[in-house]
């Protein structure tokens, strides 16, 4: 990530904006669950606290959200910071008077990341990415609680390269400027520590800013390899990581987001494949508004009981 105040908007924004034309935090819970936040330490110098983010349906919670009951920030190495309020069951919005069920929450964390000393170049900023368990989860109870732990030592540290991603026209007056994505990373290398060996595999939230120029970006991260500093250097190569980003289109209040890459629309991208293919073009976002609501915005259907 470009160390710059809009690049870090891009990635780690928590303000979300909307116009009336999409609803957003635009009624009152009538019941509420908790989230118990357990944060460990980090590979990387970092500042007191830690931010996070959580995507419902019709619903963002953050610092600045009228929902959020909890600290300004959470603090590292502490368990059993409580985040209370979170607006859970059937609710009715105040504008659309549309009813919708919030349960499905996705967080959001931040990586922790710091400039290398060495060069003040975007690409030798190193960043921790970091791991939350879970990074979604389903309330379920009368008053549901969800226990949450962030680890911020056990990936490998990443570098990051910025592939372009463009709002279409579609996006014209609806006010839509913020869209949640899952990261998966099949093969993101795991540190050999803890009674870990070369372990692979990580995913994580995340979300697209749209600005004025109706342009953001999406992040693919890598390391270097045949160089014992990690720096770039002559004798070292860049490894990208196989990642797939897919938009969180099932808590989507009425409308869903495609990409579009040469003319096709798909629900997934893999950001290695597409670096490899079409080099720098930006990926488009297609917006489609929708009359159904999404699994995510309805209420979960009860499991049923398999006799074995």
């Amino acid at each position: 990530m470009q160390p710059t105040t809009k690049r870090i908007a891009l990635l780690l924004s928590l303000i979300l904006l909307y116009s009336g034309a999409i609803a957003q935090n635009t009624y009152t819970a009538d019941s509420t669950g908790y989230v118990n936040f357990n944060l460990g330490n980090s590979t990387q110098a970092h500042s007191e606290y830690h931010s996070i983010a959580l995507f419902g349906c019709n619903t963002i919670l953050n610092v600045s959200s009228k929902f959020w009951n909890g600290p300004k920030g959470f603090k590292w190495n502490k368990a059993n910071q409580i985040l209370s309020g979170l607006p859970f069951g059937q609710q009715i919005d105040s504008l659309t008077q549309d009813t919708f069920y919030v349960s499905k929450y996705y967080i959001a964390s931040p990586p922790v990341f710091k400039k290398s000393p060495h060069v003040l170049s975007d690409s030798n900023t190193v960043y921790d990415i970091g791991i939350v368990t879970p990074d979604e989860f389903v309330f379920k109870g009368e008053k549901p609680v969800q226990r949450v732990y962030l680890d911020y030592n056990v990936l490998k540290p990443m570098y990051i390269k910025y592939i372009p991603v463009e709002f279409d026209s579609s996006f014209d007056g609806t006010g839509v400027d913020f869209l949640p994505f899952k990261v998966e990373c099949k093969d993101f290398p795991w540190l050999n520590a803890h009674g870990l060996t070369n372990g692979l595999g990580a995913s994580g939230i995340g979300a697209l800013k749209r600005d004025s120029t109706d342009s953001t970006e999406l992040f693919l991260p890598y390391y270097y390899v045949k160089n014992s500093t990690g720096l770039p250097g002559p004798d070292s190569t860049k490894k990208y990581l196989d990642c797939e980003v897919s938009i969180l289109n099932d808590v989507l209040f009425h409308y869903e987001v495609s990409f579009v890459v040469n003319g096709v629309h798909r629900k997934s991208i893999n950001l290695k494949h597409y670096n490899s293919e079409n080099g720098s073009p930006p990926i488009s976002l297609h917006y489609s508004p929708l009359e159904k609501l999404p699994c995510g915005c309805l209420e979960p259907k009860p499991q049923s009981m398999h006799k074995p």
